[in-house]
């Protein structure tokens, strides 16, 4: 009977994290010279987000078919590299809630052609195992 309500309380813990999101877009970013990284400006997570933990990201951008640029998601020297201009991914487990992301991009290996890519834009999803209250409760963040 002791472990059967110690599981129990043990499940009431875990369920008290509070799940939420937080979305941003960046503008374009000229990607121009091969063996250079270009970054996008600061991608800040709202202040809900900030004590919380990041659990996964999804992302999109727009690039030239023909020569898309690698890419990746940063935050301070923890990068996500990003298998395509569309999807979603666990974030690395260095990421926290309180920092910014940018998107890094670089021009494939042997492309000269500058290229513009668009439409930046990311969704982190987290949780707060710190946030009990029912009106925070899953609200996302802007």
């Amino acid at each position: 009977m002791k472990s059967a309500v110690a599981l129990l309380a043990l499940v009431a813990g875990l369920a008290t994290a509070a799940p939420g999101s937080w979305t941003a877009a960046a503008p374009a970013v000229r990607v121009a010279g091969p063996d250079r990284d270009y970054h996008s400006r600061p991608l800040t997570p709202p202040p809900l987000a900030e004590r919380a933990t990041p659990t996964r990201v999804s992302w999109r951008y727009q690039a030239p078919a023909v020569g898309a640029p690698r890419a990746w998601l940063c935050q301070a020297g923890h990068c996500l590299a990003l298998d395509g201009p569309r999807g979603r991914a666990p974030v690395p487990a260095a990421w926290r809630g309180d920092r910014s992301l940018r998107f890094r991009f670089r021009l494939a290996p042997g492309a000269r052609q500058p290229l513009r890519v668009q439409g930046l834009r990311l969704t982190v999803a987290y949780v707060d195992p710190n946030d009990t209250d029912p009106e925070h409760a899953g609200r996302s963040g802007k």
